[in-house]
This record gives C-alpha cells, structure tokens and sequence, in this order.
C-alpha cells in the first residue's frame, strides 16, 4: 500500500512586516522620503508626479532584483524622469477612458431627459417625474462612478507593473495579458493592495501635522505598494 504523498508547500507570499519596514531600514531613508515628499507635493502641479512614478518604478525593480536595501537614490533626476513618463501616461489614459465613458453616459441621460420635458412642458406631473427620472440618473451615474474607480484601483497596478518591467506602453493596455498576471499571482498581488490600503489609512495621520506630514506619509503609502509588487513578481518573475 503506496502512502500517500505529503501536501504540495505553500507557495510563498509577500512578507507584511518587511513591506512595512524596508523604508526605515535605509540609513538614508529620511532624505530620501523627504525628497519624494517635495515632489508628491510638487505633483499638484503635474511635473512632480513623473519623478514619483519614475522613482516607484526603481523602486519595484530594486524589490524584484532582491535588493536588500531596494530605495533607490535621487542622483538621476534626469532618468527617473523619464522611467516616469510611460507610467503616467498609462494612468492618464485609463482615467480620461472613464471619463470619457461616465461623461457620454451623463450626456445621453441629460439629452433624453431635456428632450422629453421639451416635448411635455404643458405637464406638471411629467415635470415631477422628469425631475425624479434625473435624480435617479444622477444617483446611476455616481455609482457607476465608484464602481468604475474600484475597478480601475484593482486593476491598474498590474498594468503598470507589466509597462515598468517590459518597457513599452502597449503593455499598459494588453488587457487580457495585465488580467493573467492579476490571476497568476492573486493572493500577492491582493496582499499588495491591502498593504497599499493600509499605508494609505496610515497616511490620513499626516493631517495632524498641519497639514505638512501628508506628503511624506503618502510618498510612503506608495513606496509599500512598490515593495509588495516589487515581491510579487521577484517571487514569480515569468508572470510579468
């Protein structure tokens, strides 16, 4: 009688406490915080966000190649500068499709709805419901709002991830290839994400100090979500 054969080990996840603790483990973690800090904060104006991105992007390279102490230094600005600029346009892209989608929804509700109570004005009761009929429109369209956020929050980071290691912004759009990576590495990539969370909750704190630690606690929420993809695909580099 054959025994039976031992139970396949689990495959390995990204570990919490590392994700949570590579920053300050840099001895120059400060300065570098800081500097990514200057440049969230500078993002209001659009130019920062491309050396944030081109920074994530080392980032999550720095993770995957193993590097024990993976942040990189601000001494290429010129560099990350331009590793931002593919990962921007990825998301810029995504979000002007919602937008796009989300405003010809609202404009196609608007034109019925006008169209109709041009046709009806003599009737106080079609007046009421038309009224109604837009609220309810309205309510529809914010929904579809945050489901379409939601969906966009899960799904891009694959996206950007695939467009940092491949190189080209075609891969930012392949969306059944962005998909099976999602699928090929569900359990990291969604402790990635509940990390990201979690900074990001962490962050709201910033408030507290008036304001000004928001930008360093944010920056820092971003660098936990470069680390956790950084380890999804070091653990299973032939996903990407």
């Amino acid at each position: 009688m054959t025994s039976p054969s031992p139970p396949s080990p689990a495959p390995p996840t990204v570990d919490f406490g590392r994700s949570f603790r590579f920053v300050v483990d840099d001895p120059d973690w400060v300065k570098k915080v800081l500097i990514g800090a200057a440049f969230t904060l500078a993002s209001s104006f659009i130019i920062g966000a491309f050396f944030v991105a081109g920074y994530w992007v080392r980032l999550v390279k720095n993770v995957a190649a193993g590097q024990p102490r993976p942040l990189p230094e601000w001494d290429d600005l010129g560099g990350i500068f331009g590793d931002g600029l593919k990962i921007v346009g990825v998301y810029v892209v995504h979000v002007l499709a919602i937008m796009i989608v989300l405003g010809g929804l609202g404009c196609i509700g608007g034109l019925v709805v006008f169209g109709v109570g041009g046709l009806g004005r003599s009737s106080e009761q079609l007046s009421h419901a038309l009224g109604a009929l837009g609220g309810l429109g309205f309510a529809g369209l914010y929904l579809l709002f945050v489901l379409f956020n939601l969906a966009l929050g899960l799904y891009l980071p694959s996206a950007l991830v695939r467009v940092a290691f491949r190189g080209e912004l075609k891969d930012g759009f392949d969306v059944r290839a962005n998909l099976e990576f999602i699928r090929a590495n569900l359990a990291n990539y969604a402790l990635s994400l509940v990390f990201y969370l979690v900074a990001s909750f962490v962050a709201q704190f910033g408030f507290i100090l008036c304001c000004v630690g928001v930008f360093p606690c944010a920056f820092w929420a971003l660098l936990i979500l470069g680390y956790g993809l950084g380890e999804t695909v070091r653990l299973n580099p032939r996903s990407v």
